[in-house]
């Protein structure tokens, strides 16, 4: 059978293929992707953590069934394969044989229309909750970033709230304010620290990290926020109020993460110590705690929960609430009908506390 191409007109990464990925994951079918352009005005556009161990787009995180993101159309498969591109690419595939789709998106609802523009396949993205909201979340991140380029975290948040019955409000704090209005965290349920690849955003994930801890607000840091968090927690001791990432300052004299001794870059799917279907985890990091501080984190109060050898993998605050941190990227493994465990229970937690 020959491969079927889709055409997507999405503006920003976190829209692209997002069609394409459920319809696939409907029909069982390999979706293979030619990497759409959006380097001029989404630097971050390709933060997705697939398991074969690259990045691909941001809006294919709902996808079960990707194989490959490529640049160049001679990698692309010629039979038995659902193909995903950009509008402006369609010059590139005209000569290739295959059926042509296109997707649209309308607000909740998507679409996939033939060639007579005749809709062979449409899904509500999400069902409303006719509730005022009842938990307010603060993502300590660029909204535009976190809606635009990687929307994988905001859909994880969503999907638990779903399960628990109640509504959810987002409210946004970019790290490099957040500083001045400390004060607001503690009208909020709960704080999330995302990952990402903004190096400045660490001063700002540390000082909510201090402030969350001390205040016994729940907290869930993923990758760079469980990072910032255990940071945070280093400086408590005398003597390491300087401590810092290494990526962040290569001078610091107390660095809490260091990467690996063999530079290797973690990025793939890799076992974690939960249970199934959420036995593994992405993982997408060259750095780990610095293993010389683990009395100084272990002073502060933190456990370590999830490991891997030297590398710590999870940690918590016992006498918190709900002060938890992880190294790997559980969003990507959250779907509308099974909300990661972590979201779950951070959802939970909030709502006993009220």
């Amino acid at each position: 059978m020959l491969s079927t191409f889709i055409f997507d007109a999405a503006q920003s990464p976190g829209k692209f293929g997002l069609a394409a990925s459920l319809w696939a994951n409907q029909q069982k079918q390999p979706l293979w992707s030619l990497r759409p352009d959006f380097n001029e005005n989404f630097p971050n556009a390709y933060q997705h953590v697939v398991p074969a161990g690259n990045c691909v787009t941001g809006g294919l995180y709902r996808s079960d069934t990707l194989q490959h993101e490529v640049s160049d159309i001679a990698f692309l498969p010629a039979e038995d394969a659902l193909i995903v591109l950009a509008d402006a690419d369609a010059e590139k595939i005209r000569h290739l044989a295959g059926q042509r789709l296109f997707s649209q998106y309308d607000g909740n609802t998507l679409s996939l229309l033939d060639s007579n523009h005749s809709v062979i396949w449409q899904h509500t993205l999400t069902a409303s909750i006719n509730s005022e909201p009842t938990l307010t979340v603060g993502l300590v991140a660029d909204e535009q970033d976190q809606r635009e380029v990687y929307p994988a975290t905001i859909d994880a948040l969503m999907a638990a709230a779903r399960c628990a019955g109640i509504s959810l409000q987002i409210r946004f704090f970019p790290p490099a304010s957040v500083t001045n209005r400390l004060h607001e965290l503690n009208q909020l349920d709960g704080i999330l620290l995302p990952g990402g690849a903004s190096m400045p955003a660490v001063a700002g994930q540390i000082a909510v990290a201090h402030h969350t801890l001390q205040h016994q607000i729940p907290t869930l840091g993923l990758c760079l926020g469980m990072q910032s968090m255990c940071t945070a927690a280093l400086q408590l001791n005398s003597g390491y109020e300087q401590a810092m990432l290494a990526e962040v300052a290569p001078d610091a004299t107390v660095h809490s993460f260091i990467p690996f001794t063999d530079r290797t870059h973690r990025c793939g799917l890799f076992p974690f110590p939960a249970s199934a279907p959420f036995h593994q985890m992405h993982y997408n990091h060259r750095y780990y705690f610095n293993p010389q501080y683990l009395p100084q984190l272990a002073a502060s109060g933190i456990r370590i929960n999830a490991q891997t050898n030297a590398i710590i993998e999870g940690i918590n605050h016992p006498a918190h609430p709900f002060w938890q941190g992880v190294q790997g990227h559980p969003e990507l493994m959250s779907r509308p009908e099974t909300p990661h465990p972590l979201f779950v229970t951070f959802i939970q937690t909030m709502l006993a506390q009220g």
